[in-house]
């Protein structure tokens, strides 16, 4: 009788790692850059402790850095979610010519793999970008149970608790509950009467 494997579930650094994460991609946008820098810092810490004291100065005169990094999470997360590859070198520059374009250095990422629902790498070049790598490590790592909220308004990433969650929070199962509540409460219009003017 074969048994069946199942994969331990993820471990606690790597969920909260995953929730620094997809923090900063609900509210990255919102916040100043000395919070974003905060934020990062937090989620690099996670996996490598002492990573602040290595970075923190040089983002504080390098205002765009931390947008950059917000940008391309949100950019990159919203690829893979769509089935495209998610690349270290984020989103396309408009305006620029194709050829200055891919001369940003780096062209290596993931991409989600919707047939085998895993995570797979595309041409890996180069790894210093530190925030970057350890996004597509701890979405490599965290694959088995990344799932995209269902509820057609949210369409977040998350880690499911239960085999039957499609919903990442309860809040959006209950949006979903109302909404269909709400379609079936909805008031029929009334008939016109054939006699009124």
């Amino acid at each position: 009788m074969a048994s069946v494997v199942r994969a331990s579930r993820p471990r606690i650094d790597a969920h909260m790692q995953f929730n620094l994460m997809m923090e900063l991609y609900d509210k990255g946008r919102g916040m100043d850059t000395a919070a974003r820098i905060e934020a990062i810092n937090k989620f690099l810490t996670v996996s490598q402790p002492g990573v602040e004291n290595q970075i923190r100065w040089s983002w504080f005169s390098k205002t765009n850095t931390a947008e950059r990094i917000v940008s391309t999470l949100r950019w990159g997360l919203h690829q893979l979610r769509d089935g495209k590859p998610f690349m270290r070198s984020g989103p396309p520059i408009t305006g620029l010519p194709v050829l200055l374009e891919q001369d940003r250095g780096f062209e290596d990422g993931i991409v989600w793999d919707r047939y085998h629902a895993r995570i797979a790498r595309v041409g890996a070049r180069d790894t210093t970008h530190m925030f970057v790598t350890r996004v597509f490590e701890l979405l490599t790592e965290v694959a088995p149970w990344l799932r995209v909220c269902q509820r057609e308004e949210c369409k977040r990433f998350y880690l499911f608790e239960r085999p039957k969650q499609i919903y990442c929070s309860d809040v959006c199962a209950q949006r979903v509950r109302m909404a269909r509540f709400l379609a079936r409460r909805k008031p029929k219009l009334p008939t016109q009467r054939a006699g009124r003017k």
